[in-house]
């Protein structure tokens, strides 16, 4: 029973400060709390649009790096295409000079 008084005796400084509301401190307190959230979740909101915008720089710069890229290939298959048929046209002519030769002797 000593006990109980005891730790009623203790916790009347708590008690007290729960049944007597809430004062100018803790008003501003909570405002200040408030605040706090509110700027903590606006910085969020920048930091994720920052995140996005960087995003989206990347994803143009991907974008531009594989169309050149692409653009590279298409030059060098072009190119292979363009000396492959010279080739040939080479190698047709030759046999045409050698027909024509043969025919001729």
């Amino acid at each position: 029973m000593l006990h109980l008084l005891l730790l009623c005796l203790d916790a009347m400084p708590v008690l007290a400060k729960v049944l007597s509301g809430a004062t100018t401190y803790d008003t501003l307190l909570g405002a200040r709390h408030r605040a706090s959230r509110t700027l903590f979740a606006e910085e969020l909101q920048v930091q994720h649009t920052c995140a996005r915008m960087e995003h989206d720089v990347q994803r143009h710069r991907v974008e531009w790096d594989t169309t050149d890229r692409m653009r590279r290939l298409e030059q060098e298959h072009q190119r292979a295409q363009a000396e492959r048929a010279a080739q040939e046209r080479a190698e047709l002519e030759a046999r045409m000079g050698r027909i024509m030769r043969a025919r001729g002797a």
